[in-house]
């Protein structure tokens, strides 16, 4: 009798599943953690009209990427094709772990904006509103970054 063999494909873990956006960061706003979803729009505006005013005393664009995978959420600034990623020079903004992830907002008025609220597991009882704007609206949707965080 001959042995058995055979080969086992060895799957792609759920941490190796990475899904990044090209976006602008607005900004960010250290909310208390007991912020409720109605309030949100308007800090999300309060967000957007204080970049605006930023904007006009100093004009900077923001551009990130955010790559979202069931292993967390990752901030890094964008340095573009030109330049080589550095270790040294670039490092992330933020990095999170998806349960740190407490609500995602999407506008339906304006899709190009969404923002994040990351509830900060520290004593302050702190949570951070993010605020992005993506280029194409169609590339970047609440579902597509909650089926990357939380894949399966």
């Amino acid at each position: 009798m001959e042995p058995l063999s055979f080969k086992v494909k060895k799957l792609q873990a759920p941490t190796d599943i990475s899904v990044d956006f090209s976006l602008q960061l607005v900004g960010s706003l250290p909310v208390h953690s007991l912020t409720t979803m109605p309030v949100l729009p308007w800090i999300v505006a309060e967000i957007r009209r204080l970049s605006m005013q930023s904007s006009i005393e100093e004009p900077s664009t923001s551009q990130i990427r955010l790559y979202v995978s069931p292993a967390g959420l990752r901030c890094e600034p964008d340095t573009g094709k030109s330049q080589q990623w550095d270790p040294l020079i670039c490092s992330s903004l933020f990095e999170y772990k998806p349960q740190h992830v407490h609500k995602l907002i999407h506008n339906s008025h304006d899709p190009s904006y969404f923002a994040c609220l990351i509830k900060d597991g520290a004593v302050n009882q702190h949570s951070i509103c993010y605020v992005f704007r993506a280029a194409d609206p169609t590339k970047v949707s609440k579902k597509a970054i909650l089926r990357a965080c939380f894949a399966p």
